[in-house]
């Protein structure tokens, strides 16, 4: 056993296993159990809808003040027993390794005690994040992070800027945090509250949320990530020869090779990278993705194995939309967390495009949320819409200002929960920094919190006894659309410093499930790799968003098993462009079965469809940089559906054959319009002909409207019944998707 390895183990012993915390008896037992199609918690053999409230980081996170009593009291008379309550271990990391046990007390297990004076029958979910303490960091400077954009910025504590925090390819801080881990679960089984634990959300890098640290920044040209790297290189070519060859550089050796710096980073000559010129970096991506995956795979480990009972372990993970900087963020290695037996459930906030959080907004989930549930996950949402009762915006997303529109929000939220068989938390933003009444606290009623208002409570109760009642049922996702996206696409896309890059994939990756949201269908969200796990002989018609990696094998199984039962495929902007071993525009008019050629716009591009004008919008606007490449339909055997504003050049096209139909989108396919007329015409059920928000499935149908829109409504469910609404602007009903019935009026 190597010296360090040794040291490490004997003082997981002495601080750990052997710390004279001895685990008390009686502690929770908690798991997930598929019911009926719905993944819930078991939890000491009871089962409990996943619905929490969570108030962590908020001065209403004490249960000792007016504001604390006010919301746990809420919450637990809306039938909410479990709490998620957050403990950031770094500041109970003493300098000698040992834990802090009175700030751990001061932090967490007084907090926990409070509120189960409040609640006696709450669980508890706590959030643990183990950043390294900045005495560590000057202890070890070369296991820190480095930024490829700059030096380290010691003046700030801001993980999106250049902060000084620890390397997740550090070794030593891993077996380092294991030991303080260790400590503090330790000492956790040993009180009275930890008894009442049921789940860990373990808690990364930046924002807790597995981002790796200065994403923005481009990190990590640090010592730690450079060794990491050449071990990579070594795993991967194993001879100096074959890396020169890969990286068509001769003098390069594993021993000698470096992180890729920003001129690197930087280069392009469009949307992609070249597999064949810029190996380099796109070896470096892997690194980067991959180390992140072990950190995490190792951390969800070490909490199932070192608490000494059934429990939950999740974490926030697989964001796609509203995302962007993909290579240096993370999540690119989603699909093997998926299979991770170590992992119960992933975690998310909504998507922060203002079409789902505005008023009449999607509420839509950040993950690709189908994926989830078929590897039997559970997903949770970070329910942070913003109601009325905080006076700021965030994100640039609207302020509502009455409780109608809160409750409007809040049914959305929970047309997606049930829809999608999921959970979510209630995240309480009072007192939040940078949220009113943050900075002029008083404890009265009326500022305790983000829910708190009779309106508001008295719907989150109706919800919760809605969703007891809803889950004795069998589950059915009434989808007929499925929507597919590809992370290991990202690798390819040259992203650093590249608007043209962020434009497509903002289109790809928010306006196309945006506008499809309003199209009247239901559907389904799924991760590429999971295209052969999918039953789609469920599906009237296939998507492919953000999929411009396909291999020639994947192109057979598209080619074979996915066009055919009459259904309808979707390809969007460059489909199969590169196989990871070139880019090539012959292999997208394999997939389109259309003749496909490059064409140069040099201005931004917009299509034209059904009278419509739809630019790439990344922030809202229309597109506002020439993008390349770009491709044009040159087929007389096509259906043109739309066209390049300002030319006759084909930018959208269907064929169709004898047993399935293509569309090609040469930019990413737009407009409610469009899509309603593709899927009608493929035999997918159109709920509603307006374009509003169609939120179906679970038992329910919910339709939300702008703010702007309004008006008589006719809702055709699926066993042929007819609802006529009058709905108001920025309001949302929810049915019952059999009898038809206005479900919490």
């Amino acid at each position: 056993m190597k010296p360090k390895f040794l040291f490490v183990t004997l003082l997981l012993c002495l601080l750990g296993g052997c710390s004279g915390y001895p685990a008390e008896k009686g502690l929770t037992k908690a798991r997930l159990e598929h019911k009926q199609g719905r993944a819930l918690y078991n939890i000491n053999g009871k089962l409990f809808v996943p619905i929490l409230y969570s108030p962590p980081f908020s001065i209403s996170r004490s249960p000792y003040g007016e504001d604390g009593r006010i919301n746990y009291s809420n919450f637990r008379d809306a039938g909410i027993d479990l709490v998620e309550m957050h403990m950031e271990l770094r500041n109970a990391w003493n300098r000698d390794g040992t834990l802090n046990i009175p700030m751990v007390r001061h932090e967490l297990i007084s907090v926990l005690e409070g509120i189960l004076e409040i609640n006696p029958d709450a669980y508890f979910q706590v959030r643990v994040d183990f950043h390294a303490p900045r005495w560590w960091l000057d202890r070890y400077p070369a296991e820190m992070v480095h930024y490829a954009r700059g030096p380290i910025d010691f003046g700030t504590t801001n993980d999106i800027g250049r902060a000084p925090n620890a390397s997740l390819a550090s070794e030593r801080w891993q077996q380092e945090a294991d030991v303080i881990v260790k400590q503090f679960l330790d000492y956790l089984q040993t009180t009275r509250v930890g008894k009442r634990v049921f789940s860990f959300l373990i808690g990364g890098a930046c924002g807790s949320e597995w981002t790796y640290f200065g994403y923005k920044q481009e990190p990590d040209t640090g010592d730690a990530m450079t060794r990491r790297f050449r071990q990579w290189l070594a795993d991967k070519y194993v001879t100096d020869v074959a890396l020169q060859q890969a990286w068509n550089d001769p003098r390069v050796t594993i021993a000698t090779a470096v992180v890729p710096d920003m001129e690197e980073r930087r280069y392009n000559l469009g949307v992609f990278r070249d597999p064949q010129k810029e190996r380099r970096i796109l070896d470096y991506y892997h690194c980067h993705q991959e180390t992140i995956e072990s950190v995490i795979d190792h951390f969800t480990q070490f909490f199932k194995e070192n608490w000494p009972s059934d429990v939950l372990v999740g974490l926030f993970n697989g964001y796609l939309f509203s995302d962007n900087d993909f290579n240096s963020t993370g999540y690119l290695y989603f699909g093997r967390l998926l299979d991770s037996p170590y992992i119960d459930f992933f975690a998310g906030p909504y998507n922060y495009n203002y079409d789902a959080r505005d008023a009449g907004g999607t509420s839509q989930p950040r993950s690709l949320v189908g994926s989830v549930n078929l590897h039997g996950k559970l997903f949770m949402t970070e329910q942070d819409r913003i109601t009325h009762l905080i006076a700021q915006s965030r994100n640039n997303e609207t302020t509502f200002t009455t409780d109608e529109q809160s409750v409007a929000m809040l049914r959305t939220n929970f047309a997606q929960l049930v829809s999608l068989a999921s959970g979510y938390w209630f995240e309480e933003f009072s007192g939040f920094p940078g949220y009113a009444p943050y900075v002029a606290h008083e404890p009265l009623q009326e500022y305790a919190g983000n829910f708190n208002s009779p309106a508001l409570m008295s719907e989150i109760g109706r919800q919760k006894r809605y969703y007891d009642q809803a889950v004795h049922h069998d589950y059915e996702r009434e989808a007929d659309v499925a929507f597919f996206y590809d992370f290991d696409t990202f690798y390819y896309l040259a992203e650093v410093d590249n608007r043209q890059t962020r434009e497509i994939e903002y289109a790809s990756n928010n306006w196309l499930t945006a506008d499809a949201y309003r199209s009247g269908v239901s559907f389904d969200t799924y991760l590429y790799s999971d295209l052969r796990n999918v039953d789609l002989s469920r599906y009237k018609a296939v998507v492919f968003g953000t999929t411009y990696c396909i291999s020639d094998e994947d192109m057979v199984f598209i080619n074979d098993q996915v066009k055919k039962d009459g259904r309808l495929v979707i390809v969007n902007y460059a489909p199969a462009y590169t196989d990871g071993t070139k880019l090539d525009v012959r292999r997208i008019g394999k997939i389109t079965e259309m003749e496909v050629r490059p064409i140069k716009i040099t201005t931004p591009p917009v299509m034209t469809i059904l009278g419509n004008h739809y630019g790439l919008e990344a922030d809202g606007s229309p597109g506002r940089v020439p993008v390349s490449p770009l491709f044009e339909i040159d087929d007389a055997g096509v259906e043109v559906l739309g066209r390049y504003q300002g030319s006759d050049a084909v930018a959208v096209a269907r064929k169709k054959q004898p047993d399935y139909t293509v569309v090609y989108a040469a930019l990413p396919l737009r407009g409610p319009g469009m899509m309603r007329k593709l899927f009608r015409e493929a035999g997918a059920h159109i709920y509603n002909d307006a374009d509003d928000v169609v939120i179906a499935g679970g038992g329910i149908v919910c339709v939300a409207t702008r703010e702007d829109a309004g008006g008589p409504r006719t809702i055709h469910l699926r066993n042929g019944k007819q609802v006529e609404l009058d709905m108001k602007p920025g309001t949302t009903v929810i049915l019952d998707e059999h009898t038809g019935e206005i479900l919490f009026d």
